[in-house]
């Protein structure tokens, strides 16, 4: 049975050079994946991007943020074409959603173990997303809180990550109190800087603790590394933050919520 775009609320935003035939084919797709959720709350936003930088090979972009019965679930993907970047969207905002069913039927712990057509905790890769070329004096820092306010364990953090679609995930560790961090590692798994050393379901790699910094002093380790992110304790105030390269060149900074 077809789906209408009506049949679930899909609001979409088009940034650049964006067709009314892409906005259309990805309002019916989030709403082909969402359609078979009932809860009393349902919304999804679409952002479609095409990138006028002529350097970038891959500058269509496509993100999706889905409220599911006040779960929120994130979704991106980039590609050569639009469709591409919409069909790879749509697909992942499906494993997600199964996810989610997951983890709620779970309470937060997996087996690890999988059917052949069932989704794995951790199976998501994808390709990294390409950073936009701006001149480091240029870039701007923009502040946002993580909703990670609430102590958790890593396996519990890592659950979170995977469903916001995130390469790594700021938390507040559940039994020492203090700023962690885990993030996926290229070959599988996860690593875990900060907090106790504790027995996890996820393969975990522990990593050196986080280094205490200031925020400028930050930047410049990040400028000097090359590294998508840096994980550190704030010098002034003692929380954990996380300063990032964000996709269009500027830099974000996460800050442990309270």
């Amino acid at each position: 049975m077809s789906v209408s775009a009506e049949s679930v609320p899909v609001e979409v935003t088009l940034r650049g050079h964006v067709g009314s035939h892409a906005r259309d084919y990805a309002r019916d797709k989030v709403a082909a994946a969402l359609v078979g959720e009932r809860p009393s709350r349902l919304h999804a936003h679409v952002v479609l991007e095409r990138r006028a930088d002529p350097a970038v090979t891959r500058s269509n972009r496509a993100e999706v943020t889905a409220d599911v019965g006040g779960a929120v679930l994130r979704a991106h993907a980039v590609a050569a074409s639009m469709g591409e970047a919409v069909d790879e969207m749509e697909s992942r905002l499906r494993r997600q959603l199964v996810q989610l069913r997951d983890r709620t039927r779970t309470r937060h712990r997996w087996t690890g173990i999988a059917g052949e057509h069932e989704w794995r905790h951790g199976d998501l890769p994808r390709e990294a997303e390409p950073w936009f070329p701006r001149p480091a004096e240029s870039r701007e820092v923009l502040r946002r809180k993580t909703f990670a306010a609430e102590p958790m364990t890593v396996d519990e953090a890592a659950w979170e990550m995977d469903l916001l679609d995130h390469d790594f995930y700021l938390y507040t560790d559940l039994a020492s109190g203090e700023p962690a961090l885990v993030r996926r590692l290229p070959e599988g798994g996860y690593a875990v800087r900060g907090g106790a050393e504790q027995d996890a379901v996820a393969e975990v790699t522990r990593e050196p603790a986080p280094p205490t910094l200031t925020d400028g002093e930050a930047r410049t380790r990040m400028d000097a590394d090359g590294e998508p992110f840096v994980f550190y304790v704030d010098a002034a105030g003692g929380g954990g933050r996380v300063l990032y390269r964000r996709y269009d060149g500027h830099y974000g900074l996460i800050e442990a919520g309270g």
